[in-house]
């Protein structure tokens, strides 16, 4: 069963908690998952990662071990307080041990091996956040699985066949779970729900599965990219265009709100402390160097980065790491034309459908920023062409310039925060994205095609892992 990316499950997306998709969303799902498993509160849970890997550099400074433990104890992701975690473990009764060693594997860099228990099971499960929210468990007891979270999975452990893994796009009949308890070779079983909001159609099939075959049903069809868009999302997920429409309205909405109580944020764990509400007073004053439609949507950037920081409910665009460019982009930019709400939805949607051409990256920042605030930027880049163009050729040619415009960027985060650069890179792709977006409108070539430019992406991350031990700059450890 193929997985075709999802607009609202993978690109737009995840709606969570700040500051991050691959640290607090991915370790999240994962423990909601385990603790499905196991069939309730485990009496112990240990977690081994890897000395070089993403983590060792940002497990508690992202608050990945509280992610972990909200889930596994089934909290709600999006009203839990993460600072309760260690408390409430406790109060239930669950033991937490982290440990980093060489045994586990550095890549992908965000792996985990999880051990839970209690009284009548113990379960070591392989378990790695991708990135984007993204997961993926690969292993039980030290057999081999394949469980995304995006569907519902049957685990049963037999006496002949060992750990056999059953997925499934709609919950499974009563029947055959009352002839898995009837088996007298079952040693256990488990089902587990999805923890994706949006679930595949089954057997489904997108219009396109490629760059090349957008352009050719867009022209075919003589419709806007935004409707593609549309049409793409309703074949995956089986929603009605109205609903898809007002998803996107929902994560815009969403996002306007994280600006706005971003410019309230007091304060937040972390190496630095809130400008944004100073930065949209200084931009205006008159004093600062003109940048037309950024000198708004700048400082919005920063706005949502902080109230991710401080835990508030962002949406990931694609990840927590780039959720500060898109939407103020679009807003500022259609505001500056005199365009309409509906236009900067519609934009929006776009982006979207840009972005479900990078998921082999799964947006992921071991991969380098150039994997969340690049791509970001190739997103943005190709909305905002589509606020002056119908034409995909020319909206395209943005969206391209835009990923070669940060080609190659590495994640430095310091002191295991992503505030230093991330705030200021989200702040630099507003403008990064008009100027490329003009530029297309301009004529500038490219040379290459979207397509290829994801190909290229996801390549150039490869190589930066040839740089150091795990693809993450050494100034991550200067301090």
């Amino acid at each position: 069963m193929k997985a075709y990316p999802s607009i609202f499950n993978d690109v737009l997306s995840p709606v969570t908690p700040g500051p991050s998709s691959s640290n607090t969303c991915g370790p999240f799902r994962i423990g909601k998952l385990l603790r499905q498993m196991l069939g309730g509160t485990p009496a112990g849970m240990k977690i081994e990662m890897a000395e070089k890997g993403g983590y060792s550099q940002t497990f508690y400074g992202m608050h990945s071990d509280k992610a972990f433990i909200g889930g596994i104890l089934g909290k709600d992701l999006h009203s839990y307080q993460f600072n309760r975690a260690y408390d409430d473990a406790q109060k239930e009764g669950m033991t937490v041990e982290v440990e980093f060693n060489d045994s586990v594997s550095s890549i992908p860099t965000e792996l985990s091996i999880i051990t839970i228990e209690n009284s009548r099971r113990r379960l070591c499960i392989s378990a790695a956040s991708l990135g984007g929210g993204e997961i993926f468990i690969d292993r039980i007891n030290g057999a081999a699985v394949a469980i995304d979270g995006k569907r519902y999975y049957l685990i049963v452990e037999t006496n002949d066949q060992g750990i056999t893994c059953r997925p499934s796009t709609r919950p499974f009949d009563q029947s055959l779970i009352d002839e898995v308890e009837q088996d007298p070779r079952v040693n256990w079983y488990s089902i587990t729900n999805p923890v994706y909001e949006i679930l595949p159609v089954e057997n489904s099939r997108p219009p396109f599965e490629s760059a090349a075959g957008m352009l050719a049903y867009v022209e075919k069809k003589g419709i806007s990219l935004w409707q593609a868009a549309i049409d793409y999302e309703t074949s995956i997920c089986g929603l009605p265009g109205e609903a898809v429409w007002n998803l996107c309205q929902k994560v815009y909405d969403l996002t306007i709100d994280a600006i706005e109580k971003g410019y309230r944020v007091a304060g937040f764990e972390g190496v630095t402390t809130p400008k944004a509400s100073k930065a949209a007073d200084f931009y205006t004053s008159g004093r600062a160097i003109p940048l037309g439609m950024a000198s708004a949507a700048a400082p919005e950037a920063l706005a949502i980065m902080e109230y991710s920081n401080a835990h508030g409910t962002i949406v990931c665009m694609p990840t927590g790491g780039s959720s500060g460019i898109i939407v103020p982009a679009i807003r500022n930019s259609a505001m500056a034309l005199g365009l309409s709400e509906a236009d900067e939805r519609k934009a929006l949607l776009t982006a979207g459908l840009i972005g479900t051409f990078y998921y082999p990256t799964h947006y992921s920042g071991d991969l380098g920023c150039q994997a969340e605030i690049g791509i970001a930027v190739s997103m943005a880049a190709g909305a905002l062409a589509s606020l002056m163009t119908d034409d995909v050729r020319t909206i395209e040619r943005a969206a391209v310039l835009g990923a070669q415009s940060l080609l190659g960027l590495l994640c430095d985060p310091i002191d295991g925060y992503v505030q230093v650069p991330c705030f200021i890179r989200n702040m630099t792709a507003v403008p990064t994205a008009a100027v490329c977006a003009n530029s297309a409108m301009a004529g500038l070539d490219t040379l290459v095609s979207l397509d290829e430019m994801a190909q290229t992406i996801l390549r150039t991350g490869e190589k930066l892992y040839s740089i150091n031990d795990y693809g993450v700059c050494y100034c991550s450890k200067l301090r």
